[in-house]
């Protein structure tokens, strides 16, 4: 199904996903009516990396993401993906969402599926049962915004 998602620039006003396993779920369950994806082409941005001693003292730099990097981030995404019981995403790509009209902000959305994943209860809480509870959660918020 990764396949029906558009591909094309960014829209004016929506949001980035993260390059993590919950911006995977996002895309997901917001579905291809919601989710533009753009290629990434090559990557030049800085990252920060911190290494901690077994003593406790840490060192930090900023280093240039390497193609390395990135694949680590795709395989770690599609790692998520599959335990969740979802298709690995095509690699190579940024995704880009609309907001659903009754969020106020990027900040919100995040806020709103970090708040349904603290609600989750313990019993539930696997890799599978977090990724229907976050699906769910991201689905209610268009449904919703498609009524007002």
């Amino acid at each position: 199904m990764w396949d029906t998602y558009p591909i094309g620039n960014r829209p004016l006003g929506w949001i980035e996903l993260s390059e993590n396993g919950w911006g995977a779920i996002a895309a997901w369950f917001a579905g291809p009516e919601n989710v533009v994806r753009e290629p990434m082409g090559k990557r030049t941005d800085l990252i920060k990396v911190t290494c901690e001693t077994a003593g406790g003292a840490t060192s930090s730099w900023t280093d240039t993401i390497t193609e390395a990097d990135v694949q680590d981030i795709e395989d770690g995404i599609d790692e998520y993906l599959l335990d969740s019981g979802l298709p690995a995403r095509p690699h190579g790509y940024r995704w880009f969402m609309r907001l659903p009209a009754v969020v106020n902000d990027e900040q919100d959305f995040w806020v709103r599926l970090g708040e349904a994943d603290f609600r989750m209860p313990h019993r539930d809480r696997d890799i599978i049962g977090e990724a229907a509870n976050l699906g769910s959660t991201i689905k209610d918020l268009f449904v919703r915004s498609k009524e007002l």
